[in-house]
């Protein structure tokens, strides 16, 4: 769920880093729809051909236990097709779902720091890079959040930034993520969001190739009122590895309690 990187709510600029108010949340719905063509080489090449399109329909939720706890759930439906040697492959279902704690660790003025820790459950659909769909069984994920809140021309800005470690027993390969995003409001009701997600797959013999993707984002939220919200942005891999060269275009609805 690239989308959940960033929860802003109106009016102050919020981050991934930053806990919900105790007793409120929000939930965001995102559909996206992504094509690759091309895909990169075990060198970081890009040319090679490649057949991948993807539907995919997610939730994130997040809800305020305490003043430092926020639980945090994602989930998605995916419909994908892709080429592989001779097979083509087509698939509806569900993809993972997490379940997790956030924890605010340290807070100073507009500084904050956080930790998270998910159980992933993999369901039938993509969950692994390179390896067949279902296969990945439960995974656990450590992430440290640390976030900035900051004033641009007088208007509300944050950035946040995140180092996450995903482990998944067996044969699956571990992976270590980091993700940045950055934020800012040229009006009280839109506002810009950049983001950068990167994932580093292990290799796992006799079930995956070593894997590396670096995505670059770049959305547009509007804040309708103070519990709607609508984005549209809109994403493309543009460093990997043994990965296909995403592009993707997405919508989110936003909805606060």
């Amino acid at each position: 769920m690239c989308i959940a990187a960033v929860c802003a709510p109106v009016p102050s600029a919020r981050a991934g880093s930053w806990p919900a108010p105790p007793g409120k949340g929000q939930i965001i719905q995102t559909n996206l729809a992504v094509k690759a063509t091309k895909s990169f080489d075990m060198t970081g090449e890009l040319g090679q051909p490649a057949v991948f399109s993807k539907y995919e329909a997610g939730v994130f939720w997040e809800h305020g236990l305490n003043e430092k706890t926020t639980l945090v759930v994602t989930s998605s439906y995916q419909d994908l097709n892709f080429r592989a040697g001779v097979d083509n492959v087509k698939f509806k279902g569900f993809g993972e779902t997490g379940i997790g704690l956030r924890r605010v660790l340290w807070r100073d003025g507009s500084y904050i720091v956080s930790a998270q820790g998910t159980v992933i459950v993999a369901g039938t659909g993509e969950g692994v890079s390179d390896a067949d769909l279902g296969l990945g069984s439960t995974q656990y994920e450590a992430r440290i959040l640390a976030g900035r809140s900051f004033k641009l021309a007088g208007r509300d800005g944050f950035i946040d930034g995140q180092a996450a470690w995903r482990f998944r027993a067996g044969r699956a390969p571990d992976e270590w993520r980091l993700d940045v995003s950055a934020g800012w409001h040229p009006m009280p009701e839109w506002q810009i969001l950049a983001q950068t997600f990167y994932v580093d797959s292990q290799v796992a013999p006799g079930f995956a190739r070593g894997t590396k993707r670096l995505k670059a984002q770049a959305s547009l939220v509007y804040h309708k009122s103070e519990r709607t919200s609508y984005q549209i942005g809109l994403y493309q891999t543009v460093l990997g590895e043994n990965i296909v060269q995403e592009k993707a275009l997405f919508i989110s609805v936003w909805q606060r309690y």
